[in-house]
């Protein structure tokens, strides 16, 4: 018997809730199993271990994040500048509820640090592509910039007034497309 393509969601979605709720370690398959209405046989079907679990609530995080990124990436500037540019307005979008959930969720990482390791790689991969210029240590600096603004208010360690805030974020972007360049290759192309 196969189970509903929907319940892998629904699982998710209700473990989202209790994670941003009470954290990570609040996260049991009897919660689950009250917050979802999923059997506990439902949910081991599509998540045998709690650390399956984990891992899928990672996942199904990264794809989100994706997507944002993705949205929020313009299309009138070279490609590293671009996806620097999607990447700090991503970070920088305040959403209290996925603030929670990466709390909640760092609990867990600080037991199992195996649980960073798609966010590990992740940063290998954008990270290791770099051939460390000039250019490229000034947009890391930007990019540090925004992980750090992101990091300060993650832990609610201060509160930056909202029009200074705004002008921070602001200014990130300006100096991501002053370092990176600015505009797009295939402009470049057109004016020559």
């Amino acid at each position: 018997m196969s189970r509903p393509p929907l319940a892998r969601g629904r699982i998710l979605a209700a473990a989202r809730h209790i994670v941003e709720r009470e954290g990570a370690g609040a996260l049991t398959f009897d919660e689950l199993v009250r917050e979802s209405g999923i059997t506990r046989g439902g949910i081991t079907y599509h998540f045998p271990t709690k650390e399956d679990l984990l891992r899928g609530l990672l996942e199904a995080d990264f794809l989100q994040w994706d997507n944002a990124e993705a949205a929020l990436t313009p299309t009138d500037c070279d490609p590293d500048t671009a996806r620097l540019l999607g990447f700090i307005r991503t970070l920088t979008a305040q959403d209290e509820s996925h603030r929670r959930f990466l709390c909640g969720m760092l609990s867990a990482a600080t037991l199992d640090p195996s649980l960073m390791d798609p966010c590990r790689q992740e940063l290998r991969d954008r990270l290791g592509r770099k051939h460390w210029s000039d250019r490229d240590l000034k947009l890391h600096l930007v990019h540090l910039a925004a992980e750090g603004l992101m990091w300060q208010e993650l832990f609610q360690m201060y509160s930056m007034p909202g029009p200074a805030r705004a002008r921070l974020v602001a200014l990130m972007e300006e100096l991501a497309r002053q370092w990176g360049g600015g505009t797009s290759r295939k402009k470049i192309a057109k004016e020559a």
